[in-house]
């Protein structure tokens, strides 16, 4: 296990990386490395070292590997508190409904690209729909990037896309239409604002 210090003076979110391939680990460095809010705390080799760092270093994030020696990235689930953020970084996609069963953020299949997440934006802004986008990610620069980019009603940070308030955009945008939820803006689509001016001098 190797352990990295952070930088006197700058908050961050303490971040692990566990994987028992060092070029995995290096991508996922790497990748990171372009977030200056996340400080990588610890890397692993293997699920014992993993439990060991977030005893030791009380993570907010961790980078998980699926499959590896002696204990799966869910054994390492099973013997730690449900408090750190998981986004699982695998190459088999047939632990993705288990992955979100036991509540990841986000599940990652090797090899990862940088551009993955800008195509995922391009790939809903091609819809000729836009009711709302749910976007799951504790990165604010990204989540701030998802609502100035996709073109839709309403981004959802971390939820489903079928989460209500009254004065969000109620139909959407593009083809999914436009109109408001709740008493007053019903009031105002079932009625004419008129004006009257006199001056009586």
């Amino acid at each position: 296990m190797s352990v990295l210090t952070e930088k006197a003076g700058e908050k961050r979110f303490g971040a692990l990386i566990v994987d028992d391939e060092e070029l995995a680990r290096q991508v996922l460095r790497e990748l990171v490395q372009t977030h200056p809010e996340i400080q990588v705390l610890a890397e692993c080799a293997n699920g014992f070292e993993a439990v060991k760092a977030i005893s030791e270093h009380k993570p907010d994030l961790m980078f998980l590997d699926v499959q590896m020696p002696k204990l799966s990235g869910f054994d390492v689930l099973e013997l730690i508190e449900d408090n750190v953020a998981v986004i699982f970084v695998t190459a088999y996609d047939q632990y993705a409904t288990k992955a979100f069963e036991v509540h990841a953020v986000d599940y990652l299949l090797k090899p990862i690209g940088r551009d993955r997440f800008e195509e995922a934006l391009e790939r809903v802004n091609r819809s000729d729909y836009g009711l709302q986008a749910g976007v799951f990610t504790r990165d604010a620069k990204r989540i701030f990037q998802a609502f100035d980019e996709l073109e839709v009603g309403g981004v959802m940070a971390g939820e489903v896309p079928s989460f209500r308030i009254d004065h969000m955009p109620y139909g959407g945008v593009k083809d999914s239409g436009l109109g408001r939820e709740g008493l007053r803006y019903a009031m105002e689509e079932m009625t004419e604002p008129r004006i009257l001016a006199m001056n009586l001098r």
